[in-house]
């Protein structure tokens, strides 16, 4: 898979959903080693808005593709080259990422409790607190 085009069609092309889904989709099976997160990386280089077009995935329509790019920045965060890149990101993609993967979690856990759980109300910004 050539990483480094489909990076460009994102960052210079006007894409439709359907194409703009199925390159973040490609993306988060493509870097799930350390290798391949690394790979990823080179072709999202910090002096070129780093993972930023990564991360506009995360206002994608489809909640599928958005639930893809959070899986693939978390690998990114907890990659030990990836935390770099991820400092990189505006404290506004970062409430998205935590406001989606809440979202994930509550789903999860809704679905394990039959839907009968009560959730506590959080501020937006704790998770941007660990970061």
């Amino acid at each position: 898979m050539d990483l480094h085009h489909l990076h460009d069609r994102l960052r210079a092309q006007k894409l439709t959903q359907a194409a703009s889904g199925e390159i973040y989709t490609a993306f988060s099976k493509a870097a799930v080693t350390y290798d391949e997160t690394c790979q990823l990386l080179t072709v999202c280089p910090e002096s070129q808005a780093g993972v930023f077009y990564i991360a506009l995935g995360l206002f994608h329509k489809d909640i599928e593709v958005r639930k893809s790019v959070v899986d693939l920045l978390e690998r990114i965060s907890e990659h030990e080259a990836g935390r770099h890149w991820w400092k990189g990101l505006s404290r506004f993609e970062k409430l998205a990422y935590i406001r989606i993967k809440r979202e994930i979690e509550a789903d999860a856990q809704s679905k394990g409790e039959g839907g009968a759980g009560t959730q506590s109300k959080r501020s937006p910004f704790e998770g941007l607190r660990e970061s």
